[in-house]
């Protein structure tokens, strides 16, 4: 055989060679981005803020709150409500739309209504939706909507414990008033 077919033949070995490592270093380069981007995207998710609104049930009471269940800070918190939020006796919460920070693990609560006078002034419980937007510490603009369905609350006649309840207080008194007339008449009927 000559020498310049072996030469070809060999170089076009070593040329196909070449393009399958570099096709293959190629793809290695790649699988590494994407997981660099991955771990990015985990440490960002991990250390960023995140804001939550949602009501709170309390006895009766409601309470709007705003939570920062994050890792850091968010900034620039800004809030829309659809439909507008209005208690019973028909006020609105501005003043909550706008916080400039809210620190990690921080909450701020606030009496809203109780649940009977809020049922009855709008026959039921409104389905809010809550609009969030937020810069976090990589002064990305993050949006969040959150809904608060209170519908369960049409069929719990009572929420927290027994004492905490107007209803129960005024059992319990109506109880010991009769025990005291028993007593009455157990004495009276003694003479």
């Amino acid at each position: 055989m000559n020498l310049n077919i072996i030469s070809i033949i060999i170089d076009v070995i070593l040329t196909i060679v070449t393009g399958v490592m570099a096709y293959a270093t190629f793809n290695m380069a790649n699988s590494t981005k994407k997981s660099v981007d991955e771990m990015k995207l985990t440490r960002e998710e991990t250390n960023s803020a995140e804001v939550l609104m949602y009501f709170e049930i309390d006895a009766h009471r409601m309470y709007l709150v705003i939570e920062n269940v994050g890792n850091t800070i968010a900034e620039d918190v800004k809030i829309k409500f659809e439909p507008e939020l209005k208690n019973s006796k028909g006020e609105k919460y501005n003043e909550l739309k706008e916080i400039s920070y809210l620190p990690p693990n921080y909450k701020i609560k606030t009496f809203f209504d109780m649940t009977h006078n809020y049922f009855g002034k709008y026959h039921g419980y409104p389905n809010v939706k809550f609009f969030i937007s937020y810069t976090n510490i990589y002064n990305k603009q993050i949006t969040r909507e959150y809904e608060s369905d209170l519908n369960y609350l049409n069929d719990v006649g009572f929420l927290g414990s027994e004492s905490e309840t107007v209803e129960m207080s005024l059992y319990k008194i109506k109880e010991e008033f009769q025990k005291t007339n028993k007593k009455l008449d157990t004495l009276i009927k003694k003479r």
